[in-house]
């Protein structure tokens, strides 16, 4: 049976994002954010340390990590269009807490090897795929469209403090107990994003009309043909889903692997000091947002969208070259100061562009552009780390040829400069 629709606000009353279902909403975003900015550094720390893999190995964990976003999550926002959203998100969060407790396990057991470590990651990998779409889908759906921009920079705020805590956490946890511990506390944080979801209410959904005028309402893939579309046909929303893939490709899929290694081959510094370099990030991440939130609208989101992605991959080419783990912690700053904008403004940009009939299927597109194709970023940046470049040099090329591709949608895309 499905919930209750929810509770209408009361008339001539302001809407405050504190009156709508927002916070529950918020709140398991925020523990699955905790958990996806620890459970990266904690797989790649579980090989180069605990399992003393080779740079390959650790890439290729975070590959099987990433592997079931890239596969699944278009079909999963196509479901997100038809299904009991929160029933499926429910089910994401209790398979994300059992396979995270069965890692902890193994490990404690000291059955863990890096084959191993593979069906896990590949696991983990799958329930996050179907619920990282189903829970941007949702914001739309439980806050008035004044609202929606606030939200958004909201939850990224929610991002930036799990960006600097979530490793840490992980970090101190491997460094006090074990990589065991860092899987358990993972598995628990599953566990508290279940419970949030359970006094969740959505208003009823009508039927797509999309899906109702192609004829095909059971057809994932005539379903997901839809959404693809949709994104093609408008230019500005073509060239901003291809600076999100460069973004996934080149610098999140870098900095997953790269940075740990770096962190601890290159400067010799241990898991705690190796994670707070997220922590750096984050922090940055946060000044943007909170920026946002007190100016509350910005102008020409378009223009100021791809300039921070020049300062970001700009920022990355001198990680590259970065003489010292200070620096090296400064330039991370720098980076979140550039990805705080270039998050929110990327979220209201497509969801204020995309209709609800088509929103699951959109925002299933943006996570397979960001973070579907970040698996593919880490096994290239660990092959060619391995060919002798080192990783330092190699997140620093990565990040040349992010600027190139950067300036060149920057010059060439009117449609998205005039976007707003």
């Amino acid at each position: 049976m499905a919930p209750p629709a929810a509770p209408p606000v009361r008339a001539g009353a302001p809407v405050r994002l504190r009156d709508t279902m927002f916070p529950l909403l918020w709140i398991n975003g925020f523990s699955f954010l905790l958990i996806s900015t620890a459970e990266r550094f904690t797989f790649v720390w579980l090989v180069i340390e605990t399992l003393d893999g080779p740079p390959w190995a650790s890439g290729a964990v975070l590959f099987s990590l990433g592997l079931p976003v890239f596969l699944l999550v278009l079909p999963a926002g196509a479901l997100a269009d038809r299904v009991d959203r929160r029933r499926l998100l429910m089910s994401t969060q209790f398979a994300g807490a059992a396979v995270t407790l069965l890692s902890a396990i193994l490990v404690w057991a000291d059955l863990m090897t890096v084959p191993m470590a593979l069906v896990p990651a590949l696991l983990l990998g799958s329930a996050m795929a179907f619920g990282m779409p189903i829970r941007s889908s949702l914001v739309p759906a439980v806050v008035p469209p004044e609202l929606l921009m606030r939200a958004i920079v909201t939850n990224t705020v929610g991002s930036n403090v799990a960006m600097i805590i979530g490793p840490v956490i992980g970090g101190a946890a491997i460094r006090r107990w074990g990589v065991g511990a860092a899987f358990a506390i993972e598995a628990g944080l599953f566990t508290v994003g279940f419970l949030a979801l359970l006094p969740l209410r959505l208003a009823a959904r009508d039927t797509p009309p999309s899906d109702a005028a192609i004829g095909h309402t059971r057809n994932l893939l005539a379903s997901i043909r839809v959404g693809l579309a949709f994104v093609w046909q408008q230019p500005a929303l073509r060239t901003l889903f291809f600076l999100l893939s460069v973004g996934g490709f080149l610098m999140m899929g870098s900095a997953s692997l790269l940075l740990p290694q770096i962190a601890r081959e290159v400067f010799g510094r241990d898991a705690a000091e190796s994670s707070r370099l997220f922590a750096f990030m984050g922090a940055g991440m946060m000044v943007s947002s909170l920026f946002l939130i007190a100016k509350r609208d910005v102008k020409r989101k378009g223009l100021i969208f791809m300039l921070a992605m020049v300062s970001g991959s700009v920022c990355q080419l001198f990680q590259g070259i970065a003489p010292s783990y200070t620096v090296l912690a400064m330039l991370l700053v720098w980076w979140g100061l550039s990805g705080g904008w270039f998050m929110n403004l990327n979220q209201t940009l497509i969801q204020r562009a995309t209709p609800a009939d088509k929103m699951g299927r959109v925002m299933s597109l943006a996570v397979l552009a960001n973070a579907g194709l970040a698996p593919l970023g880490s096994l290239a940046a660990g092959a060619v780390a391995s060919t002798g470049l080192g990783p330092q040099h190699t997140h620093g090329l990565f990040g040349a040829v992010g600027v190139a591709f950067v300036v060149t949608a920057l010059v060439r895309s009117r449609a998205l400069r005039q976007l707003t």
